[in-house]
């Protein structure tokens, strides 16, 4: 019996930091996911204003290893792209964050990149010509957070191991010392309520 005892506490303290794992994790790609974009929208308005500073010039001479920036014109045409050669690139003017922010001024959007093979962000702004800036970024995913984050989760994990472990053999031999000690020679008290019956019919029974 103690040992099934002890099972059931480790289980439930082990169902309980799983539960509360997955709550944390859930709010914590939230709270990046909500960061990055952020981010994103800071830096495609620094960019778009340099941008309708020196034009190509700027983009050209811009260090954004983080980011992709590309340059479509108002028709769709891509002017600039710094992953991948402008020329060999279809029209933009149907992508969701383009049409956007032509008619809004600004458009987001996360999607898979054919062009580079992973899910992005992006962010794009209208430029006073009517041309749109876009910079896009790998968005964050479930498994980087944990990547991030496996050094906290591994200690948090041994210690609640540990901890519950130590808890379930200390309950489990608190509860079922009571049962140990019931005396069937004399059976007259019943720590718990609950083992009143038994009590009572072990005192019938020795009678």
């Amino acid at each position: 019996m103690t040992g099934r005892i002890f099972r059931s506490i480790c289980l439930a303290a082990m169902g309980v930091f799983i539960v509360l794992l997955t709550v944390i994790m859930s709010v914590l790609y939230g709270y990046f996911s909500s960061s990055q974009a952020g981010s994103l929208r800071d830096e495609t308005e620094i960019a778009a204003r340099g941008t309708e500073l020196s034009g190509k010039d700027y983009l050209e001479t811009l260090e954004a290893k983080k980011y992709r920036v590309s340059w479509i014109a108002a028709d769709g045409s891509v002017i600039f792209d710094s992953a991948k050669d402008s020329s060999s690139m279809e029209n933009h003017l149907e992508r969701e964050e383009i049409k956007e922010a032509l008619e809004t001024g600004i458009g987001e959007c996360a999607r898979f990149s054919d062009t580079i093979m992973e899910r992005q962000l992006y962010c794009a702004m209208r430029l006073s010509d009517g041309s749109v800036l876009r910079l896009s970024v790998k968005q964050l995913t479930w498994w980087s957070i944990i990547l991030v984050m496996l050094q906290p989760i591994a200690v948090s994990a041994v210690i609640c191991a540990a901890l519950s472990l130590l808890l379930a053999y200390r309950l489990s031999h608190v509860i079922v010392k009571p049962l140990n000690n019931i005396d069937a020679d004399s059976p007259d008290t019943a720590v718990y309520p609950e083992l009143a019956p038994v009590v009572s019919r072990l005192r019938g029974q020795k009678k």
